[in-house]
């Protein structure tokens, strides 16, 4: 223990004044403007979960017109199975208690996950590091700037995140005293992760390991009932979820497709991305300073487990290269382990001081403040720099223009969502060029007049709103000019008659 944990330890009042401080701002800078759509962070994702939502909620829904619920249920079931629809489930009954269906209830849980998990992150580095270290721990968990705008998100990576970094601190307190409750604790909370969203075993699978050895051995953990219940509670509800989804009701077959691109693996390009999106994110000098602070950690534990974490964040970049490179949100674990290896560089910094204690204490706490504030106050800036409420009118709008019971396909914002949602139109999306090249990564080919036939047969409208888009498509857009005449057109849109050739 450092001096200045001791200097906390005798004044339980300033750290508990400090911690309320850090999760108080951190949660209210998080509820501000609330209630604004979820179109500021990765709105496909969060649309696929809005959408199940509705549907659950409208599914047994009263004093509602039949078109809405089957269009509603409809919408829902279109969706697919990606993982256990906990966040949407849990939507949905708030919309039921409540009487209406207020899409910011789902980010008032992300919050609240998330700050879970802040409290075991502070839990966790104290474990590793003592009180001052897991302060700082939980101030950049809290208030750095990506987290406070993504873990406000409809996804279920904020509560994913939040049970990776309880499951390791369970672990740790099982390392410690190695009883059963531990055991259990531990092994409930590393299957809850995986439960959640299966890539979470790229980091609570290497780290139990490597702490299980570590604290007893390999032959020792082999003959240990209480590591193998461990071991069974972590892997057994995720287990029997993908035999469900893969094998009975085949649900979760079509997720495990363009998943996989080694071949990005020898090209330079896709690590200055990876790159770029750690920088983005958690800040790359945080990055490498948080891979140097493990070596500070004092205890042989503390260091396996942040290394075999750290170990499991690069097989899991690897796996999902193409996703790691292009889409932010797959960096939200690695937060906490970053937070976690800066925590140990904190211990050795405290550990190290020799000014007086009168001067250096005050200057490490102003530091922490200074930091805290201004980065609170980016994360407000953000938020409100940025309104989509005129988003829901104009989609409103749009899809009013062309009357009920259409069928339409369109080239639009995020696949299409806002239109499916506010339009409350059942929608078949055509991919963009991004999509397209996307595809012939993974050796998919196309053959773009036999695609659109396939696409269009039937269909009323075709709805473009990513106009640039249309024009790096030439193929699809001397189709639609030759042969459909303009329905309506705008700066924003234009809408193409599929109902008579010209």
């Amino acid at each position: 223990m450092n001096s200045l944990d001791q200097f906390l330890e005798k004044r339980k009042w300033l750290l508990a004044l400090s911690l309320l401080f850090i999760f108080g701002l951190g949660l209210a800078v998080r509820f501000y403007d609330l209630q604004d759509p979820p179109m500021d962070f990765h709105p496909t994702r969060q649309f696929h979960s809005i959408l199940m939502a509705r549907g659950m909620y409208y599914q047994n829904l009263e004093g509602i017109p039949e078109w809405k619920r089957e269009m509603a249920v409809q919408q829902w079931k279109a969706e697919g199975l990606i993982e256990p629809p906990f966040m949407e489930w849990l939507a949905a009954q708030t919309y039921r208690v409540t009487g209406q269906e207020a899409v910011w209830y789902a980010r008032i849980y992300s919050i609240l996950f998330w700050t879970a998990g802040g409290i075991g992150l502070f839990l966790l580095a104290k474990e590793l590091a003592g009180n001052t270290a897991g302060i700082f721990a939980a101030a950049y968990y809290m208030l750095l700037k990506y987290a406070g705008i993504a873990s406000r998100s409809f996804q279920p990576d904020p509560l994913m995140t939040a049970l990776i970094v309880l499951a390791l601190w369970a672990l740790v307190r099982w390392s410690k005293e190695p009883n059963w409750k531990w055991s259990i604790t531990a092994g409930l909370l590393a299957g809850l992760a995986i439960l959640t969203k299966s890539v979470a075993v790229f980091f609570v699978g290497p780290a139990f390991l490597v702490v299980v050895v570590l604290s007893m051995g390999l032959l020792k953990a082999l003959r240990s009932p209480k590591v193998w219940g461990m071991g069974v509670l972590a892997v057994v509800p995720y287990a029997m979820f993908h035999i469900y989804g893969m094998y009975i009701s085949g649900l979760l077959r079509e997720q495990f497709s363009l998943r996989f691109f080694p071949q990005l693996w020898t090209d330079p390009v896709f690590y200055l991305q990876w790159k770029g999106l750690i920088a983005s994110t958690v800040g790359f000098e945080w990055f490498l300073l948080a891979l140097l602070g493990i070596m500070l950690l004092r205890e042989r534990t503390a260091r396996g487990l942040l290394l075999a974490a750290f170990g499991g964040y690069f097989v899991y970049g690897l796996t999902f290269a193409y996703h790691i490179s292009t889409h932010d949100y797959y960096q939200l674990p690695l937060i906490p382990l970053v937070a976690l290896g800066l925590a140990g560089g904190v211990d050795s910094l405290v550990r190290g001081i020799q000014a007086k204690k009168w001067l250096a204490y005050p200057l490490l706490a102003g530091v922490l403040l200074f930091a805290v504030v201004t980065s609170a106050w980016d994360i407000r800036v953000a938020l409100k720099r940025d309104d989509f409420r005129n988003e829901a009118v104009f989609w409103t709008r749009l899809s009013e223009k062309l009357g009920d019971n259409v069928s339409v396909v369109a080239l639009s914002q995020n696949y299409s969502y806002p239109l499916k949602y506010w339009g409350w139109m059942q929608v078949t999306n055509w991919m963009t060029a991004g999509d397209f090249n996307y595809r012939k990564l993974a050796g998919v080919e196309f053959d773009v007049q036999k695609l659109f036939e396939e696409e269009t047969a039937g269909k009323d409208y075709f709805i473009v709103t990513l106009l640039d888009d249309l024009n790096n498509q030439p193929e699809v857009k001397e189709l639609l000019d030759a042969n459909y005449p303009v329905f309506e057109q705008s700066s924003d849109y234009v809408i193409y008659d599929l109902r008579g050739q010209k």
